[in-house]
């Protein structure tokens, strides 16, 4: 917690009219970082030990000189997703807190442990997958209390939510975003519409999860829309590559959400070509072995159409993995190992498009 010296210290320079000091602007306060309006700081979000240990949620906060909305950004959920990690490195520096109006929270990694040692999906101290155990649990395992310490200190503080994922080390996807269509009333589901629609890509899927009150959140958007946060999600990026243009479409994307919500200055041209995914259909592996993938993320297939084959470790056939109904692969396996019951790819199969 900020001295009360820091406190009377930001006060006086607010009444002398210091630059980078707004009047009537409050320092904004996470876990033990005060950051000054029109200021920049940087920090860290305690995760309490437990029997596995404790941790620490690297954090930035980007405070306007003029009031405004507070926007929660959260990268890393996935330790091997790579884009959404590097995309706040880039945007973040061309942000300038002196003409930003409201707050920006950068969650820079979620999941450290996971980032550290390139884990797909899941910590490899309890492995678990942090975007199935929100809210969390205080004394639970640490993937269970990194989304407990993001329920209750990052997602309650903002006005929005983001939270940022892309194609895992082992998949191909084309770029979308995604809101929860059916969850937290009309005007939360109608604000979450918006900011997908005004982040820019083409494709936005409009998620049909609708969990009942008494079951857990599992997804970070659920606990926000369930406190009447309008939050959604982003899915650029592939294979846990780095690819300049992929972050390059995340940052401009976050460009155009800040002036969406009146943070910044900047005109929004509409998004072209603009699909809403009210569908999609999931297609499994049934044999364990290799796959040899047919199709790459993005293209357009038929009912029926082969998605890749599946051999045993002899090179002799196991499965035949098609297409169940015809639509646009959001996502494909890309690289050659697959356990039964694996997910292969993902179809979207009742796309409306607006001009």
């Amino acid at each position: 917690m900020p001295s009360r010296r820091s406190l009377i210290v930001v006060a006086l320079l607010a009444l002398l009219g210091v630059p980078g000091v707004a009047r009537g602007v409050e320092p904004f306060r996470l876990g033990d970082l005060v950051v000054a309006p029109g200021s920049v700081g940087h920090g860290v979000l305690a995760v309490p030990a437990g029997s596995d240990g404790a941790t620490e949620i690297p954090v930035s906060v980007i405070h306007g000189a003029q009031p405004g909305p507070v926007l929660a950004l959260i990268a890393g959920v996935h330790g091997a997703e790579i884009t959404p990690i590097l995309a706040l490195q880039a945007w973040a520096p061309r942000v300038d807190p002196a003409a930003l109006r409201g707050t920006v929270v950068l969650v820079r990694v979620a999941n450290v442990e996971a980032f550290l040692a390139r884990s797909v999906r899941v910590n490899p101290v309890d492995r678990k997958n942090l975007n199935r155990v929100f809210p969390g649990r205080s004394d639970g395992s640490v993937t269970e209390r990194i989304a407990h310490v993001l329920s209750t200190q990052v997602i309650p503080r903002a006005d929005a939510v983001v939270d940022i994922h892309s194609g895992d080390a082992h998949e191909d996807l084309r770029p979308w975003t995604g809101y929860y269509a059916k969850i937290g009333g009309a005007a939360v589901i109608a604000r979450s519409r918006a900011m997908a629609v005004a982040f820019g890509v083409p494709y936005v899927v409009e998620f049909p999860f609708a969990p009942r009150d008494e079951e857990p959140a599992l997804y970070t958007g659920v606990v926000a829309v369930r406190r009447g946060i309008p939050a959604f999600d982003i899915e650029v990026g592939r294979l846990g590559n780095v690819e300049p243009d992929l972050v390059d479409l995340v940052a401009g994307g976050l460009d155009r959400l800040t002036r969406h919500l009146g943070m910044r200055d900047g005109a929004l041209p509409p998004t072209p070509g603009l699909r809403f995914v009210r569908e999609r259909v999931s297609v499994s592996a049934e044999a364990t072995g290799i796959f040899h993938g047919r199709v790459r993320a993005g293209e357009e297939v038929a009912a029926g159409a082969l998605i890749g084959e599946i051999t045993d470790f002899h090179g002799r056939p196991a499965e035949r993995v098609v297409a169940p109904r015809a639509g646009h692969v959001l996502f494909v396996l890309a690289t050659p190992a697959v356990s039964r019951g694996e997910a292969i790819a993902t179809i979207a199969t009742a796309v409306h498009q607006e001009p």
